[in-house]
């Protein structure tokens, strides 16, 4: 395995583990079951994950396009 294909697989789990990470913040958000964590304090964790996967794309999007 090439150490583009390696860093195309690493990112790909990343994405899919981070955009799973959204809708799980995205269901507390809603649901306020347990209350521990306060409203703003989830948005700042939404946020805050969102900016990752951006980034996370932004490095997919950058080994696609890389030339060997």
């Amino acid at each position: 395995m090439t150490t583009k294909e390696k860093a195309h697989n690493h990112l790909w789990s990343r994405i899919q583990h981070t955009e799973r990470e959204l809708v799980e913040l995205q269901s507390e958000m809603c649901s306020r079951g347990q209350k521990r964590i306060s409203l703003s304090t989830l948005e700042k964790m939404y946020e805050s994950t969102e900016n990752k996967l951006d980034m996370y794309n932004y490095l997919f999007k950058l080994v696609e396009l890389d030339e060997e």
